[in-house]
This record gives structure tokens, C-alpha cells and sequence, in this order.
């Protein structure tokens, strides 16, 4: 795969998941990870987004993205993440 542009779709994965809205971000904290197959310069790539608490009190949560795809002697694997600030109020009912 070609890195730079498998890093640019995970990047662009996790700041869509960030800018959600807080309510729909907490909601996906503990859920399955968010999967998808995109092509990138004719190759397959796997994007994976999960959303987890970071801390006991649910105060933060961590995006972790990966991206997987062939290269040409192995399977590569990218992961970046990006941690977030819960607004207070947000947690209710999560």
C-alpha cells in the first residue's frame, strides 16, 4: 500500500469520528470498532476505528484508527490515535 495515502484516509477516519457530536461520540465508546474497505491507488485497505474510555469517570476517550493493506513483501499495519476531552454533561445516560 501506499503509506502516505493509507495515513491520509486514517487520518481523515478519526477526525470524522472526533467531530461528531459529543453525544454520538460517547456512544460509541465500548462499541465494536467502526470497519470499512476503501481503495487507495488500485489496493485494498482496511480502515478500523475504535472509540474507547480512557479513565474510570468517563471524562476522556481515545479514538484509535488502523489502517491495514499488502505491500510488496508483507502486510503493512498504521495506527494513530486521538484523545478527547468529554464535555460535562455529555456522559449522561452512556
Amino acid at each position: 500500500m501506499q503509506t502516505s495515502d493509507a495515513y491520509s484516509a486514517l487520518v481523515k477516519e478519526l477526525e470524522a469520528v472526533r467531530n461528531l457530536p459529543m453525544q454520538e461520540l460517547v456512544a460509541l465508546a465500548g462499541s465494536p470498532a467502526i470497519e470499512r474497505s476503501v481503495e487507495i491507488t488500485g489496493q485494498p485497505i482496511e480502515l478500523e476505528v475504535l472509540v474507547t474510555w480512557l479513565d474510570p469517570g468517563h471524562t476522556t476517550v481515545r479514538i484509535t484508527g488502523h489502517a491495514r493493506g499488502p505491500s510488496t513483501w508483507h502486510h503493512e499495519h498504521l495506527q494513530e490515535s486521538i484523545t478527547v476531552s468529554v464535555a460535562s454533561g455529555a456522559t449522561n445516560g452512556a
